[in-house]
């Protein structure tokens, strides 16, 4: 769901006033997921992220042990926000701490026109010709007679 959201705590503390969280405001695809399966009902550990467009880098640090609440006007999202700050010899090293996001839900950007997605395709397409068919980088001069599949292994 794409939605902007906005932090209620800096490094555990709560912020001062409205608009220092206002100032927090980012949006993005927001994921609400199941971390480790539990089958008994409510028991189970979700993480909730908010996504840039390309649905791999975070515009936030992901909250672990969320829990979500619905609000007039919008959702809750409690948790344990995980800042990564490097790898031990044995596992990730984190800093934990309390977190609370206000979610809202908005509408996406609209799409860019056709005729210009086209464009873009095109140039795109035509810079990786462009770079197949650069002779100059091959490591032995072409032979057409050993580039017919009778190669030495390298060219």
């Amino acid at each position: 769901m794409y939605c902007e959201v906005f932090r209620y705590h800096f490094e555990g503390a709560e912020l001062p006033d409205k608009d220092a969280v206002k100032h927090t405001r980012r949006v993005g695809e927001l994921v609400y997921m199941e971390r480790i399966h539990d089958p008994r009902p409510g028991r189970s550990l979700m993480l909730a992220m908010l996504l840039a467009d390309d649905r791999e880098t975070y515009l936030l640090p992901a909250l672990d042990r969320a829990h979500l609440y619905e609000v007039r006007g919008g959702i809750f999202i409690e948790g344990l926000e995980v800042i990564p700050r490097g790898r031990g010899s044995k596992n990730i090293k984190s800093d934990d701490y309390p977190q609370r996001w206000f979610c809202r839900p908005v509408p996406r950007p609209a799409a860019a026109d056709a005729a210009g997605v086209r464009l873009e395709a095109r140039r795109h397409a035509d810079d990786i010709s462009a770079a197949l068919t650069r002779r100059p980088t091959r490591r032995v001069l072409y032979d057409p007679a050993t580039a017919s599949g009778n190669s030495p292994g390298h060219f």
